[in-house]
């Protein structure tokens, strides 16, 4: 009988502590603080991107935070400024697509009403190597542009490759390399469409540790590291 309710208080401590948690990549708490530096293909820095947790709400499922993103050139002056959400239910850590419009097209739309429809980019607490995940889109449109302004992102093809260890400024992280395809459509007076592919390497309770991205021809675009995490 001691036995059965030592092992019942283990099993509920696991449940509570999985729940606490929610993600296994994504263990955050308010004040939770990440740096990230880009770099161009040759390795030269770019700017970087400094990301703080501001608010912390546990829920019955998981937690909803709000995160303080600041973007600096590579002389390190801020460039811009804004947050996002992020939500993890049920083990699944979701992603605000907001962060894959790119800020000089977001600038673009301050002076009118914005408009965003999006399918959550999701990342389930287990991972493995082969396993397929779901697809993300966002649509911006500007109301009231006296010119149709809209832009959609669409994430698909997203697979994971391999478990691999990368090393960082910040350390070295046993991760789940991630890859995906994306396509940016832009309607600003004119039509254009921009495909990408790009590779992220995700470590347990840390999450990004390493992105690329390439161009339509496959070839390296630019690169971003974690430098600090807190």
């Amino acid at each position: 009988m001691k036995k059965t309710s030592i092992l019942l208080l283990i099993a509920l401590f696991s449940t509570t502590l999985a729940i606490a948690q929610c993600n296994s990549f994504y263990v955050i708490d308010e004040g939770s603080e990440w740096t990230f530096e880009n770099f161009n293909p040759k390795g030269k820095t770019t700017g970087k991107n400094e990301q703080k947790v501001t608010a912390f709400n546990k829920t019955a499922t998981g937690y909803k935070a709000t995160v303080n993103s600041a973007i600096y050139n590579d002389k390190g002056k801020k460039v811009t400024e804004g947050e996002l959400e992020l939500i993890c239910d049920n083990g699944t850590f979701i992603m605000d697509m907001r962060k894959f419009i790119p800020e000089e097209q977001q600038k673009a739309f301050s002076s009118y009403e914005m408009k965003i429809e999006s399918e959550n980019l999701e990342l389930p607490s287990k991972l493995s190597v082969g396993q397929t995940l779901k697809n993300g889109s966002v649509t911006l449109s500007a109301v009231g542009s006296p010119v149709p302004m809209k832009i959609t992102v669409n994430i698909t093809d997203r697979k994971v490759e391999a478990k691999e260890s990368i090393t960082t400024p910040a350390g070295t992280f046993e991760c789940y390399k991630i890859s995906s395809k994306s396509n940016t459509q832009m309607q600003m007076g004119i039509n254009m469409s921009v495909n990408f592919s790009g590779t992220e390497w995700i470590a347990e309770k840390v999450g990004m540790v390493k992105s690329e991205s390439y161009d339509k021809n496959g070839k390296l675009a630019g690169y971003t590291l974690l430098i600090n995490r807190k």
